[in-house]
């Protein structure tokens, strides 16, 4: 059930979206009590926008801890935030200034809620394609580090712009995910690197936990929309002017270049 305690939280947060101020976090009146109620807000905030693709948070444990659960949590990404790669993407205002390498699945079929879960292999035949993500999150709270989970689902999971990179060519399916490394580079230095492990111990493994969470949601996911499935690697700090590329040797690259207009 909405009430009107969580339809205030959500226009709060629709608010910090449009006009970019920020609050410390939710009032104390209006904050979710939980993680469907971080849900149900992030539902109402998401619905300005068509839904091209998910994203899996605090896929590792040291990020779990930090915001007191065991397990991901999900966001949702608009159209509108999608960019595409060797673009550029506009960070001002950006509070977080950071930006992750990932690797993102796209489905080439319907995956419809259902009672039971899906398994690996279903979820498979309906991916169509493999792709290198660059996220560069933001939050809409001040005090982000410390709002914990049901506040940061309702906001978005700290979801803002994603540069999607091109489909991955060579035929990945048989490959080791887990193993893959991963490289993030800025302004031409390595920053950064991980493997596909960093996505709750591979990138498949992150996509199943999204598809179940949205299936239990009764959401359904649909062909043509993607799965970013967690950071690989560390979260890199960046600044205006800065040139971002993702890069897995065998698989290709994405790149943005990165503006303020302040």
């Amino acid at each position: 059930m909405i009430t009107d305690d969580l339809q205030q939280a959500a226009q709060l947060l629709i608010r910090a979206c449009q006009d970019g101020q920020r609050m410390a976090m939710l009032p104390p009146a209006v904050q979710p009590a939980d993680l469907e109620q971080g849900y149900q807000i992030q539902d109402i905030v998401a619905a300005r926008d068509a839904v091209a693709g998910w994203k899996v948070a605090a896929t590792s444990l040291a990020g779990q801890n930090h915001i007191g659960i065991a397990h991901p949590i999900a966001g949702q990404l608009g159209a509108s935030c999608v960019l595409d790669s060797a673009g550029t993407a506009d960070m001002t205002g950006n509070l977080m200034q950071a930006a992750e390498a990932e690797f993102v699945f796209e489905f080439s079929a319907n995956l419809p809620a259902r009672e039971m879960s899906y398994d690996i292999d279903e979820i498979m035949a309906c991916v169509g394609a493999l792709r290198l993500g660059i996220e560069l999150p933001d939050s809409r709270y001040e005090l982000f580090a410390q709002a914990g989970a049901p506040q940061l689902i309702a906001d978005n999971a700290c979801a803002n712009l994603f540069v999607l990179g091109p489909k991955i060519e060579c035929d990945w399916r048989g490959d080791d995910l887990a193993s893959q490394k991963i490289s993030l580079w800025l302004d031409g230095v390595l920053a950064t690197q991980g493997s596909g492990s960093d996505a709750l111990g591979d990138p498949r493994c992150a996509l199943a936990w999204l598809v179940n969470h949205v299936s239990q949601r009764r959401i359904d996911l649909f062909a043509g929309q993607f799965v970013t499935t967690g950071v690989c690697g560390n979260p890199t700090s960046v600044g205006a002017g800065s040139h971002v590329q993702v890069e897995v040797e065998s698989y290709g690259r994405v790149e943005i270049n990165l503006l303020n207009n302040a």
